[in-house]
Parts: structure tokens; sequence; C-alpha cells
């Protein structure tokens, strides 16, 4: 079944979340673009919490993942156990950059998550074009985030290829971009290997401070959805 990626800012979130089984802890500066990186500090602190979880963490907004900074934040990510680190792909014209990165890090455990995002995609091609990269996982996102969702900017037939072609080529796959409880079943329909959420787990889902109600009940819809979709396609 799909399972479902919780993103959070800091460590009071974390311990809000600590006491919720969502499936992936993704760790984030959600003030800072798209794919912030909270610091070392932070992180270190977040993971103390999160002690036996699977965890993800945004590596920055830069263009090129070919920086000295980006090996160093990814042998740290290593070295605390970090399960998957997220690489932006922001500009299709670096995509041999980040062939080269990947290649740098093949001996890290760490599994790799090239993020796409909606709004910079503009045809199937580019897409195939990623989808070359040797990434574990591949995921869909939103740079601007202004409540214009994943859904709202691809067709259904675009989404239905990147999943499958993510499958085809042996990598996960994972869709996210202010996805609402509301769209569940047409994204779960798709059947991702995962989905990512952050706004709708905050309050008046403007993406500031996750409110643990909200978490709750999400969660809960969440569950049920899955599980009907799941037993429907099996």
């Amino acid at each position: 079944m799909t399972k479902i990626l919780a993103s959070i800012k800091d460590e009071n979130e974390a311990e809000i979340m600590s006491k919720f089984d969502f499936d992936i802890i993704d760790i984030k500066n959600v003030n800072d673009g798209a794919l912030g990186y909270v610091g070392d500090n932070s992180l270190k602190k977040i993971t103390e919490i999160f002690s036996g979880r699977t965890l993800s963490v945004t590596a920055g907004n830069d263009s090129s993942p070919l920086t000295k900074e980006q090996l160093r934040r990814v042998e740290l990510l290593e070295h605390l156990g970090i399960e998957y680190i997220k690489i932006g792909i922001f500009d299709n014209n670096l995509l041999q950059q980040h062939s080269i990165f990947l290649k740098s890090i093949k001996k890290l455990s760490i599994k790799t998550v090239g993020v796409i995002f909606a709004d910079l995609i503009n045809n199937e091609q580019e897409l195939e074009n990623i989808l070359k990269l040797n990434y574990d996982g591949l995921m869909i996102d939103t740079v601007s985030k202004n409540n214009q969702s994943t859904l709202d900017i691809l067709t259904r037939d675009t989404l239905k290829f990147f999943v499958e072609s993510c499958k085809k080529s042996g990598k996960f796959c994972g869709i996210s971009g202010s996805i609402t409880p509301t769209k569940f079943e047409d994204v779960l329909s798709l059947q991702p290997d995962f989905i990512g959420l952050r706004g709708a787990l905050c309050s008046n889902s403007k993406r500031e401070d996750i409110d643990s109600m909200i978490c709750q009940d999400i969660l809960k819809n969440f569950k049920l959805i899955n599980q009907r979709i799941y037993q429907e396609v099996v």
C-alpha cells in the first residue's frame, strides 16, 4: 500500500509528530524555498527524537547538487542514519551534474530521491530524461507553495505516466505538492509508493505550524481510503 510522508520544520514539531505513526518523517526548512535544509545542529537534535523511525531530509535549493557542501551534507546524513535524501531537480539543463553527483556517492547506503517540480515540467520528454538518472526514487512536488496542487498543474495522464515509468525503471515514486484530504482518493488511485504532506497537517493549511488534531484526522482518513483502494486493486 501507499505510505504517507509528513514534513516537519523543527524540534517542537518533531515532538508532536513522534506521537503519530506516519511512515516517513521528512525534515525540511519550510521557510526556505521548496527544499530548504534545516541545518546540521537542528537536524541532529531532531534525529535524536525519532530514534528508530524512517527519516528523510531535504538537502537545499541548489540548482546543481555537485558542490562540496552537498557532498559533505550527504555524508553527514549517512552518518546520522537518515534513510532518504531529497535532491531538487530545478534545471533540466544540469542533468549531467546530477549524474556525476550520484556516481560520486554510490557507495553510500542512503537512498537518493530526485524531486521533480510540477510547475517546472513542460512535457513528458523532460520526465523521460530525468528517469534516466540513477536516483533510487523520484517524487513530484511544487516549487510555488500557493495552494495550487500538483494535481491542479499536471493532468492525471501525466501523473499516471510518471508512476508507471518509475515502476518500470525500478524506482520508487512519490507525489506531493499541496495535497489535501479531498484529493487523497485521486492520488492514491494512481498507486504511488508514498504521498507527501505539509500544508494539510497545519492549522488553516498555511504551512506554518503542525496541528496535532489535524494530524490525527488526516492519518485516520488516509488509512481508510488507502485500505479501500488497495483492496479494490488486489
